[in-house]
């Protein structure tokens, strides 16, 4: 263990080894340097704001089977461009027995343990914006905050200290994320952890301190109106919203102190501040009420949000728009994908349905971020109904939660409100009711229609095939048209079944002619008779040095049903009385008249008419849908740093 002397007061200082170069004297709070030869001035730091950690110097604990002292304390806040600071924190220095040395921080609830990443080059600060990836040992992280701390105060041993120092957040898959500390300038040090729990951590609950302040700001009066504020979350609430004169506070040091009057809107949030329910199965309290809009072609649409909180869960929203609640869960950067027009997630693709530019208008409650009336950011919405995946995004953080529709009987019955409205028109995740109706319904009436147009092919088949008389005539010499001695007979045939018949002539060897046939399918069971007559021609010649011909001798003609029982066919022609009587024979054939395809069409027509119909209305929905989509680009001027829908742990990471 080094000793020396501090520069300011000459009080004792030591160092012990392995735990840092740097040192907080205990007597006048000078940051001392230990350097080649003797210790140098960095100079003093403020006193420490009590933040109410449970942690202090000197406890001991355990991670991974190693042990480890608590040697450090460096408390920072976010340092704005106007000079201006929010939001401190606390980030512990740990000194383990195996020479290692980590750092734990508290954010929103959840304790981050990191340890430094060494030989890795981590991006630039000016490269890495927010959504943008990089990659440390193979790992892929996305960058979800680029901003800038100060060091305000610190105690014990550190490795190092910046007054101000750049820094980057980005998470990976797995819960896995990094800090990159620029105090040091580029490159900057990357350290890399994930998120554990005191207990987890080995500490001695009987060694942790309470904490009273934040409890007793429970019991918190605003300090404009001296209405009392009852805080659900003091511990995790940063700015709070007073629900009776509209002033927005700021408690990150414990204390309120105001920060601006907000203009009240002319609504009361559907679900009271304070109201407890249970969605998911867990039990949440309502802490905030957030009124945001969008401006689109001049008109403003707005949109409400509830923030919920659950001591063993964190945070979530709950999203009302136009009377469609949406329940949104954080998601880290790190584990989505972003596309052109998808982002993919957990295996599921979204596809990209709006982006627009954002507005917060109105907050009532307690809020776990530095929010502030009229922050501007940027929002996209991918859809995979009933899911979305939401990415909000400022210039200096981006972050993602993941959404799923829920009907407004769920949330009227978690949180017991009377009146929870009536949907109005498409949410953008709402699931098409009538898509997989369709769907499925085509697919059962597909089945039928191709059976009926198979049973069709069947019966035709058969029917065409079935033949009950082939015969062919000749006229005898002599003869004279439509004489009785013209006629010819059939053999006799039966036909065993009630069905249409179709009756073809043919003939050859017409010559400028034509010749007429009169069939008659005489019953001799009834003997009723039916007639069909049937003319055939064949004409040629010259005209103005062109020859041309006409030919008819093949014709076709159907019967109605006719009764099963034994026929004969009488033929009985005719022609010209000035010609002679056509030599070559007739041929008459008698057939099964396949059906027709009217009945059949009619009956798919009726098959399909469901199917279409649900079609139709699946695609005026989905129209319904898109018709609200909206495309805007970025635009952050007057963004005031906040960002809605922000993950917890997005303000306070740790920063070394």
């Amino acid at each position: 263990m080094k000793v020396g002397n501090c520069p300011s007061c000459g009080a004792e200082v030591d160092f012990a080894p392995g735990a840092g170069k740097v040192k907080v004297c205990e007597f006048c709070s000078t940051v001392v340097l230990r350097g080649e030869a003797n210790l140098e001035d960095l100079g003093k730091v403020a006193e420490l704001v009590d933040t109410d950690s449970p942690l202090k110097l000197m406890l001991s604990g355990r991670h991974s089977g190693t042990p480890f002292t608590v040697v450090g304390r460096i408390q920072k806040v976010h340092d704005t461009a106007d000079g201006s600071a929010y939001g401190a924190w606390d980030e512990w220095h740990l000194s383990f027995e195996d020479g290692r040395t980590a750092w734990l921080s508290e954010s929103e609830g959840e304790w981050n343990l990191m340890f430094p990443l060494t030989n890795q080059r981590p991006p630039a600060f000016d490269a890495a914006n927010p959504g943008t990836e990089f990659q440390l040992k193979g790992t892929r992280f996305v960058v979800e905050e680029r901003s800038h701390a100060r060091t305000v105060s610190a105690q014990g041993q550190l490795p190092d200290f910046h007054p101000k120092h750049p820094f980057v957040d980005a998470t990976g898959p797995k819960g896995v994320f990094v800090s990159i500390d620029y105090g040091g300038g580029e490159p900057g040090e990357a350290f890399v952890g994930s998120v554990t729990t005191l207990a987890a951590l080995g500490f001695d609950k009987s060694e942790l301190s309470s904490s009273p302040k934040r409890q007793a700001m429970s019991q918190a009066r605003c300090t404009q109106c001296n209405g009392m504020l009852e805080l659900k979350a003091p511990d995790v609430t940063r700015r709070v919203g007073c629900p009776f004169c509209g002033a927005l506070l700021d408690c990150s040091n414990g204390t309120l102190s105001f920060l601006q009057l907000l203009a009240r809107p002319q609504l009361e949030p559907q679900i009271p501040l304070g109201r407890k329910g249970t969605l998911e199965g867990v039990e949440w309290t309502c802490l905030a009420f957030l009124v945001r809009s969008c401006e689109v072609e001049g008109t403003r649409y707005a949109w409400f949000e509830y923030l919920l909180y659950a001591k063993d869960q964190g945070f979530r929203w709950l999203m009302n728009s136009n009377g469609h609640w949406t329940f949104l869960t954080p998601v880290a950067a790190g584990e989505v994908v972003v596309g052109f027009k998808q982002a993919l997630h957990a295996g599921q693709s979204y596809a990209l349905y709006q982006t627009v530019n954002t507005t917060t208008d109105y907050v009532v409650g307690e809020c776990y971020w530095a929010v502030s009336q009229n922050e501007r950011g940027f929002a996209a919405e991918y859809i995979a109904p009933p899911h979305s995946l939401n990415l909000d995004r400022t210039q200096d953080e981006v972050s993602f939660t993941r959404g799923v529709l829920l009907e407004p009987k769920q949330v009227q019955a978690a949180f017991k409100v009377k009146d929870i409205g009536t949907p109005s028109g498409v949410a953008s995740a709402q699931v098409n009711p009538y898509k997989q109706k369709a769907s499925s319904t085509w697919s059962w009436s597909l089945g039928w229609a191709a059976a009926i147009i198979a049973l069709f092919v069947v019966f035709a088949a058969m029917g065409s095939s079935q033949v009950f008389h082939s015969q062919n005539f000749t006229v005898p010499p002599g003869a004279v048209p439509q004489s009785p001695e013209a006629m010819s007979f059939s053999d006799p045939f039966q036909v065993g079944v009630r069905t249409p018949l179709e009756v073809n002539v043919s003939g050859t060897g017409l010559n400028n002619e034509w010749l007429g046939v009169q069939t008659d399918l005489v019953n001799t069971d009834s003997w009723e008779v039916i007639s069909l007559y049937f003319e055939l021609d064949e004409y040629h010649g010259v005209t103005e040095g062109e020859s041309w011909a006409e030919r008819n001798a093949n014709v076709s003609k159907s019967t109605a049903d006719v009764t099963p029982g034994n026929y004969v066919m009488r033929v009985t022609p005719s022609w010209e009385a000035s010609r002679q009587p056509p030599r070559d024979p007739v041929a008459v054939r008698v057939k099964a008249d396949p059906p027709g395809m009217c009945c059949p069409l009619m009956l798919v027509l009726m098959v399909l008419l469901i199917p279409a119909y649900l079609s139709v209305r699946s695609s005026a929905f989905e129209s319904a849908r898109w018709n609200d989509s909206v495309m805007q680009p970025p635009d952050y001027s007057g963004q005031g740093g906040g960002q809605q829908h922000r993950a917890p742990d997005d303000d306070d990471e740790d920063d070394e």
